[in-house]
């Protein structure tokens, strides 16, 4: 249909001779482009002079439309251009502008900088990344609604909401200094098309010629402006639009060309202005759809009484996939059969969504899998770029001022020359030995002990020089011109002296050899763009003086603000882009993915900085910007329907009932709406079963696996997979691979019992161990054997341990015994000054051995000793607290059972004749006489909360104290009184105000009570005790009644029968786990008990995967009995 119509506007006849617009519009598929390049090829016969513009996303896939329309020899009358491009050859052309041109990225910096330097004065905005976006974006849509800043004034006077006036006073302000600055040095790039309208009529670039302009959605009031002087100037102007019809009233809830009739009616009006006439062409047959069902979908998708489709559907595919990455593998497979049945190439088939960033990474891997080329088209964030991350931390070595991280960071990029072997090697010594700060600019020398440990730390050395010469240039130059400029050019020269071009190549070569087209284009262009990221630097602060830290902060907002430049690596791919932005056209197959609640259509939350209601404020008061969330929203299913429309014979339409993390999802209303369109449309899942297929070598393999873990299983499988088992089986290159992989179906992380040749070359017929490494084996019989049989040790690292801290604080606490037992000094008469004078010189002492070296390396472990002594001075004072209101008397700290030791080991024999000899170390012996004889105990400190726990004794998980006890009284011939924890934890107490201090030193004291298992007998809890009569023991574990007896319930105790038959249980346990050990048994099973498990805090649980991948083991649980069944059990395992 061809009318010329100008309903409620005058035609005016002007200069401009044959000048008129012409609007080609139509529904989706109605081939709008496809008239205007067929028009194109017919007008340029004529020798016409023809301009396409389109927007940025689309000037690829114009370019190649135009160049298979018309004749090659035409090629120079006909050329596509975006609006930014126009502007450029036009101010080229007229001259006369001495600005240079201000980026994205330039702008984004900029806009940082204004922030930071005015941060005091803004009220509600921030320094932030997320500010600066926001700004850049406010002060685009101010520049491109023609909002002055002056007019922003304005409204501030007159505007009554504070709250909206403080946000129009922070965007006035970081609006007008950015013009400031921009003033007469640079050119905005939304600045560009108000440049290009005021200068149209100064040229004669577009004189005469006929100009289309397709593939918009809508225009800026500065594209309406330049669409107004090309009107005026050129013999013709086609505009195509997605509409149906032209100048009916919509209503925007129903009607999804909504927004374009707002388009259409401001084309008139412009046509009125230019007092020209307008060109109707409505194109009503829909050429792009070759089914019935897809050109059904394009009419009833958002009508309101939808009408159904009766027929069967055999172009629309519905899957519901069980998670996003099934979704992809669900995508592949079906462009596999498309282009293996249907012959389709690859560059026939399109990916849409709504959230690329969910699926550009799952899609990337699975379709390298299937071995799929794929066009993903997305704006990358330039910070993860491996060349960025590495300058990044060259920056942040300084910054952070050498910091183990940071380095680090430098070095695994990749461009610092150093072989992965040498850098496992560097980071184990660093761990080691804390290197970090400026412990990277010393010499290497910590650890120099033997001949072999020496070639490897100055081979470490070279290594150390190597990575830091050249960074400690670079901060010399820096530091010499701490100008924008200057930093900038030392960036540049340490870039070439560190050859990172020529790196970047062999990085290229790498992955051109393993087919990474996306990386490869990639890493070609970073480069160029991160040197034009600091000419923008040099050219917007030039001479600014500024720090390291605020450079780099710039340089971030830089990169993160600037695009790779993406076009397709090679002709035949799939494209996969997001609805809105989409560059499908002419798609054969178009996949829709992601169509979950939330998604399709957005749910827009976010409403901006300047929220609906403020924009609907400031367009009454005449200050009209973009559009708010409802308009977006009809924005937003327009761009739904284009992309629902754009399949020309299939379409697949895909959701998840989950993310990737589980968490349930929901389908989209749109899912609903299908279903009812398509009552015989049927819904495939691979929820409930997947499967499995016949596809390409790697994916049909990985599937065989499947399928054989299947039949492992005595799961019924399809015979077919018998004759692809046969077909890997004689492939010469996957048949190895196929073996490695049966393997692994069989594959338990269970350990086989150890042959009894190895262990006895790992122990001999005497095992020589300690009281903790038997309790160890019992935590876990696998952690054992890996640390103590194999000997595997966890990776060292400068870090202070419970183990250091512990192993000090013993040292410490024997020495301060030794240390008054040689003054002569009395525990009864030691004053608070003596104390702290004596624990800080031995501590001062330990400190200067080389052993203690970890405890001075930092100035975080030096302040941590500082603590350490004020935590032994106050314990020290509570344990001779103990000592002092007791009868017991030291007999001996630190006392050690060994060959060289106070006392001789402990020597079992086995009845196979192979013996235990047990060696170990007592902290602190005590001895107290009474009127029928002689007593023992023994006292434990710790550097946590501690207590008997009769179930984990008879598990054999605690049987160190009451072994000791034994051994002790037999070496001294004495009694049992008890064996005792004294808790080296500071204490830490809620003290009121009111308090007095002794009430204070009372909880304290309280606090510090030992914890253990005493012998039941009232004589001997007053050795303990001496002052108490009655009631709780403030020393230990112990009431007594009124009656001057024992409380059985309030005591830890036992008799001195069931003390007896302790002592000797002790002995069965030993035998029980020394013959487990030497019988090769390394069974993984951990114990189990009230939640708690030796997994938690093991160094090996990566080596033993208990209970991961697949792995079913099982716990040792430890009972939770009464000490009265507990002990009845002992008795009877003695009896046996």
């Amino acid at each position: 249909m061809l009318t010329f119509f100008i309903p409620q506007y005058i035609i005016y006849f002007s200069y401009g001779g044959n000048m008129s617009l012409r609007i080609i519009y139509g529904r989706a598929g109605t081939g709008k482009s496809e008239y205007c390049y067929r028009e194109i090829a017919e007008k340029i016969k004529s020798d016409n002079q023809i301009l396409i513009i389109t927007p940025e996303q689309f000037s690829f896939t114009a370019e190649k439309k135009l160049m298979e329309a018309i004749d090659t020899n035409a090629v120079f009358n006909a050329e596509v251009v975006t609006l930014s491009r126009m502007a450029y050859r036009v101010i080229n052309e007229i001259g006369g502008r001495t600005e240079t041109n201000l980026s994205k990225c330039g702008k984004a910096m900029l806009i940082y900088s204004i922030l930071n330097n005015n941060k005091k004065e803004l009220k509600l905005i921030g320094k932030n990344d997320e500010n600066v976006d926001m700004l850049d974006t406010a002060i685009t849509e101010f520049k491109k609604h023609g909002i002055s800043i002056e007019q922003l004034k304005q409204e501030i006077d007159k505007q009554e909401d504070i709250y909206l006036k403080n946000k129009l006073t922070d965007l006035s302000l970081v609006y007008e200094e950015f013009e400031n600055q921009l003033s007469g040095k640079y050119i905005d790039e939304t600045d560009l098309l108000t440049i290009l309208a005021e200068n149209i009529e100064n040229t004669d670039m577009f004189n005469n010629q006929y100009i289309y302009i397709d593939e918009f959605t809508g225009f800026t009031k500065q594209e309406y402006q330049i669409i107004e002087k090309l009107i005026l100037v050129a013999n013709q102007v086609t505009v195509t639009i997605c509409i149906d019809e032209l100048n009916i009233p919509k209503n925007p809830n129903t009607d999804i060309f909504y927004s374009n009739e707002n388009t259409v009616n401001k084309l008139f009006e412009i046509a009125q202005n230019c007092g020209t006439k307008v060109e109707e062409i409505k194109l009503e047959n829909k050429y792009r759809f070759k089914s019935n069902e897809l050109k059904h979908l394009e009419e009833n998708l958002y009508e309101n009484r939808p009408h159904k489709y009766t027929n069967s559907v055999e172009n629309i595919k519905l899957f519901l996939a069980k998670n996003q990455y099934s979704e992809i593998e669900e995508v592949a497979k079906n462009i596999l059969k498309l282009v293996r049945d249907n012959g389709y190439r690859y560059k026939d088939i399109s990916i849409i969504t709504k959230n690329i960033s969910n699926y550009s990474s799952l899609a990337r891997a699975i379709f390298d899998k299937y071995d799929i080329p794929i066009f993903i088209d997305e704006n990358r964030d330039l910070n993860q770029n491996i060349i960025i991350q590495y300058i990044l931390s060259v920056l942040e070595i300084f910054t952070k001022n050498w910091s183990y991280e940071s380095v680090f960071n430098y070095i695994k990029t990749g461009f610092s020359n150093i072989e992965e072997d040498e850098i496992f090697k560097l980071e184990k010594y660093c761990l080691k030995w804390g290197i970090k700060q400026n412990k990277w600019k010393k010499e290497f020398t910590y650890g120099k002990y033997e001949e072999k440990d020496k070639t490897e730390i100055e081979r470490l050395e070279r290594i150390r020089k190597d990575i830091v010469n050249p960074l400690m240039k670079l901060k010399s130059d820096i530091d010499n011109d701490k100008t924008a400029e200057g930093i900038s050019k030392s960036i540049y020269k340490f870039l070439v002296e560190e050859n990172i071009a020529e790196k970047i190549n062999k990085k290229i070569e790498e992955l051109e050899k393993v087919g990474q087209v996306d990386l490869v284009k990639e890493y070609q262009s970073s480069l160029q763009t991160i040197l034009d990221i600091l000419d923008e630097i040099v050219l917007v602060f030039s001479d600014d003086k500024m720090t390291i830290d605020k450079y780099a902060q710039i340089l971030k907002v830089g990169f993160k603000n600037s695009n790779l430049t993406k076009i397709p690596g090679t002709q035949d791919q799939v494209i996969m882009g997001d609805v809105d932005r989409s560059r499908s056209h002419k798609v054969k197959a178009i996949f829709i993915i992601g169509l979950n609640d939330g998604e399709f259509p957005s749910v827009h939350k976010d409403e901006g900085f300047l929220n609906d209601l403020d924009r609907e404020t400031l367009k009454q008061d005449g200050i009209e910007l973009a559009k708010g969330t409802i308009e977006n929203l009809y924005e937003d299913n327009f761009n739904i329907y284009k992309a629902f429309s754009t399949a020309e014979e299939k379409l697949y339409l895909l959701y998840s009932s989950s993310d990737v993390q589980g968490k349930a999802l929901r389908p989209s209303m749109l899912i609903n709406k299908i279903k009812k369109i398509y009552p015989m449309l049927q819904e495939e899942s691979d929820v409930i079963e997947t499967k499995a297929e016949v596809l390409n070598k790697k994916t049909t393999y990985d599937e065989l696996i499947i399928q054989l873990s299947k039949l492992k299983e005595q799961d019924e499988i399809d015979k077919v997979w018998y004759y692809v088992y046969d077909y890997y089986k004689k492939d010469t290159e996957w048949n190895t691979k196929l073996e490695q992989n049966l393997k692994g179906l069989n594959y338990t992380n269970i350990p086989e019992k150890i042959e009894q040749t190895n262990i006895d070359k790992l122990y001999g017929n005497t095992l020589v161990t300690s009281i903790s490494k038997l309790e160890r084996y019992r935590s876990c019989p696998f952690s054992y054997y890996l640390q103590y049989g194999l000997k595997i040790k966890p990776e060292e690292e400068l870090k202070i341990q419970t183990l250091n801290t512990g192993t000090f604080i013993h040292e410490i606490i024997d020495e301060f015994f030794e240390a008054v037992r040689e003054a002569g000094i009395k525990l009864a008469e030691i004053t608070d000054e003596q104390l702290a004078e004596i624990i800080n010189k031995i501590i001062d002492e330990k400190l200067k051995q080389s052993q203690n070296y970890i405890f001075t390396s930092t100035a975080k472990y030096r302040a941590l000793v500082v603590r350490l002594k004020k935590i032994i001075q106050k314990a020290l004072k509570y344990i001779i607290g103990t000592l002092v209101q007791s009868r017991f008397e030291v007999l001996g700290t630190e006392v050690e059972f060994g060959e060289n030791g106070k006392y001789k080991p402990i020597r079992l024999t086995l009845e196979d004749g192979k013996r235990i000899e047990i060696i170990g170390k007592i902290d602190r012996i005590d001895t107290a006489q009474s009127e029928d004889g002689r007593y023992l105990r023994i006292i434990d400190y710790k550097s946590s909360a501690k207590n008997i726990d009769l179930n984990e004794v008879y598990a054999g998980l605690q049987i160190q104290l009451l072994t000791y006890l034994d051994a002790a009284c037999k070496e001294e011939d004495l009694m049992p009184a008890g064996v005792l924890y004294f808790s080296m934890l500071e204490q830490m107490i809620k003290a009121d105000k009111r308090m007095e201090q002794e009430e204070i030193e009372e909880k304290i004291r309280a606090n510090f009570k030992m914890k253990g298992l005493i012998l039941a007998d009232v004589n001997v809890v007053k050795l303990h005790d001496k002052k108490l009569e009655k009631g709780s023991s403030a020393l230990v574990p112990a009431y007594i009644d009124k009656e001057g007896n024992l409380s059985e319930k309030k005591t830890s105790g036992v008799t001195a029968e069931q003390f007896e038959e302790l002592q000797k249980y002790m002995y069965i346990v030993i035998k029980q786990i020394s013959k487990e050990i030497l019988g090769g048994n390394i069974d993984l099973k951990p114990y189990y008990k009230d939640k708690k498990t030796q997994c938690k805090y093991c160094d090996y649980k990566s080596v033993c995967g208990f209970n991961m991948g697949g792995c079913e083991n099982n716990y040792n649980y430890i009972d939770k009995k009464s000490k009265e069944e507990i002990l009845a059990k002992i008795k009877k395992c003695e009896g046996k």
